[in-house]
């Protein structure tokens, strides 16, 4: 109904206020998790290889859905409880020029740590990899600046951060990553 639609435009356009982005947002009928797997599976092909930079249980899932998609994962991995350190990340990306995305977790709902995803934004946009984070938890209860800060592709659910029910997902793609997008050969 278009009363429905009025309300959709409210929600992308306040979506992009809670973002802080000027990018598409993109409203999903999932989990954060169903998030996470729709940033992988329209991103890369099957083969291309990726960085998933994990604190904790939720970074460790980026690792497990691309598997699922035979995707070559290059694993930054830290000890729970720790952040990552972005030089390893920037390690990574200059010595492995097929990298096409890294992924990590702003705030790791498992061990509470926060990634200083402002540093690894900056690592990232001076390449050709684009940078996907999972924000489930973190949007709205930490600071978060999607396009100050470079990330290319943003998800949430509305069940943590957000503090809604379950059942919806948003995700934020930069113009870095539709060019991904197009490219994605994946199911």
């Amino acid at each position: 109904t278009s009363e429905f639609g009025k309300i959709f435009v409210e929600v992308i356009e306040s979506m992009k206020y809670i973002f802080q982005t000027k990018n598409d947002v993109l409203m999903v009928t999932s989990s954060g998790t169903g998030a996470m797997e729709s940033a992988v599976v329209n991103l890369l092909s099957q083969g291309d290889e990726v960085i998933v930079a994990s604190s904790g249980n939720f970074g460790d899932r980026w690792e497990k859905i691309c598997q699922a998609y035979n995707i070559k994962v290059n694993k930054i991995s830290v000890e729970w409880g720790k952040a990552v350190d972005p030089k390893d990340i920037e390690n990574v990306l200059s010595t492995n020029k097929n990298i096409k995305v890294v992924f990590t977790t702003h705030t790791e709902t498992s061990t509470g740590v926060v990634n200083n995803i402002e540093a690894i934004g900056k690592i990232v946009a001076n390449t050709q990899a684009i940078l996907v984070v999972d924000t489930i938890s973190g949007l709205a209860g930490q600071k978060f600046l999607t396009d100050e800060w470079k990330v290319d592709v943003a998800v949430t659910g509305s069940q943590k951060g957000l503090m809604y029910p379950p059942g919806l997902a948003f995700v934020t793609v930069s113009e870095k990553a539709w060019k991904l997008v197009e490219s994605s050969s994946l199911p």
